[in-house]
């Protein structure tokens, strides 16, 4: 599954990844389609945004789970195209994966937090349901010589892939000076062990200060006071209040259960983005700090989240399976998801006063700046244990030139980097 691309609101986005659309910048409405206007239909039911959110969640990859967030509840009348549009500009203020935050904008408004709720358990549940039996599968089966062998190969194809998102967000989010710096500043203090956490804070403080009042924030129209409903904001802040509560009493509480729980909701709550940018924070928590799963297998959690459908940081119930199981991987992935699903339902009532903060946006430049280097760390670390396979470095350099040159569907990458790497081994006997 490809990832979607962050782009602040009101920045233009970069053509890095051939002409694509990114995450912050949508497609073009097809020829014939009125993205502002609201076709009538009936009230969205908490079950029916839960059914069509699942179909969503399972049959979409890469690109198509964009344009069918957009497209689907726009269809039914729901929201027109450009309140979901507006939807994805506000969900990119607060930290969170963005596509899912999106879904839960979309339930909110349909149908305040019942929706949000059950949008997004629809939305969640095929992808969490596919990454615990690969997760069963791999932890079963992974130590077998045979596997074993192939899990290198799909090691390979994951640093190419990897390698190719840290390019394009280079060329996205690194492009000024001080966001150059603030990405090397970020991958130094990544490469030195620093907790990704201050890097993140330190990349926001200065682009709040020094990234803010850009061209096109100067030139954007002031959208106006909206009064806002203080009944509506304090049922919004439930889920807030439910998260922060649960993720209280997994910090006091002990057990490696708990530690999963906490350590998730942290990072839930602390992220800016998407899988991508969530990745090197993920990847130093699980693997760096509390070594629930090694390098290695952490790889392996990326490929099963690429080519699974839905959001792609259903890694982390690949994490949670490795620590606890089934219901590890469940508590994982709710916990990680949790706190922005919960800011949602707050920042849905209160995003006519965010869209005026220009702060806002310039500390988002530099917080992805920031990931920006943090990502190449994670192709550093995936890569170091394949330094010593020739073969394999080549593997990952040819996944590389397939998704950056040849443009090939994810899927594809995956299916025939493994089959090539099966021949390989299959020539030199070493299966």
């Amino acid at each position: 599954m490809s990832i979607a691309r962050h782009t602040v609101p009101g920045q233009p986005s970069s053509p890095a990844a051939g002409g694509r659309p990114s995450a912050g910048q949508p497609p073009s409405p097809a020829p014939g389609d009125r993205p502002s206007a609201r076709q009538p239909g009936r009230p969205a039911g908490a079950l029916e945004l839960f059914r069509v959110f699942f179909l969503i969640g399972l049959t979409s990859f890469g690109m198509a789970i964009l344009q069918n967030i957009r497209s689907v509840p726009a269809k039914r009348g729901w929201l027109s195209r450009e309140e979901i549009d507006e939807g994805l500009g506000l969900v990119q203020l607060y930290p969170g994966a963005i596509m899912m935050d999106l879904v839960a904008y979309i339930g909110y408004r349909a149908r305040r937090v019942t929706g949000a709720l059950a949008a997004t358990a629809g939305f969640i549940t095929p992808s969490l349901l596919l990454m615990l039996a690969l997760s069963w599968a791999y932890q079963r089966y992974g130590a077998v010589p045979g596997v074993r062998q192939l899990v290198t190969g799909l090691d390979a194809v994951v640093v190419g892939v990897v390698a190719s998102i840290a390019l394009d967000f280079a060329a996205q989010h690194a492009r000024g000076r001080l966001e150059a710096a603030l990405a090397v500043a970020a991958f130094a203090a990544g490469v030195a062990g620093v907790n990704a956490l201050w890097a993140v804070l330190a990349a926001l403080a200065a682009g709040a200060l020094w990234l803010r009042g850009r061209r096109e924030d100067r030139a954007a129209p002031d959208p106006g006071r909206e009064p806002i409903s203080r009944r509506a904001l304090a049922w919004s802040l439930v889920p807030a209040v439910v998260v922060a509560a649960g993720a209280a009493a997994a910090a006091l509480a002990t057990g490696a259960t708990a530690a999963l729980t906490a350590d998730m909701a942290k990072i839930g709550t602390v992220a800016f983005g998407n899988g991508a940018t969530i990745l090197p924070v993920l990847q130093q928590d699980a693997v760096g700090a509390h070594h629930w799963v090694t390098a290695q297998a952490f790889g392996v959690g990326i490929a099963f989240g690429q080519i699974t459908p839905g959001p792609f940081l259903i890694t982390a119930a690949f994490v949670g399976f490795s620590v606890a199981g089934w219901w590890g991987g469940v508590l994982a992935a709710v916990a990680i998801f949790a706190p922005s699903v919960a800011m949602t339902t707050v920042a849905a009532e209160i995003y006519p006063y965010l869209r005026r903060l220009t702060w806002v946006r310039g500390a988002i430049r530099g917080i992805m700046a920031a990931f920006t280097g943090l990502l190449a760390t994670v192709v550093i670390t995936l890569g170091h244990h394949l330094a010593g396979a020739p073969a394999a470095l080549a593997l990952a350099a040819g996944a590389l030139a397939a998704v950056r040159v040849f443009r090939w569907n994810m899927l594809i990458v995956f299916g025939a980097g493994l089959a090539a790497w099966a021949g390989y081994l299959a020539l030199t006997g070493a299966i």
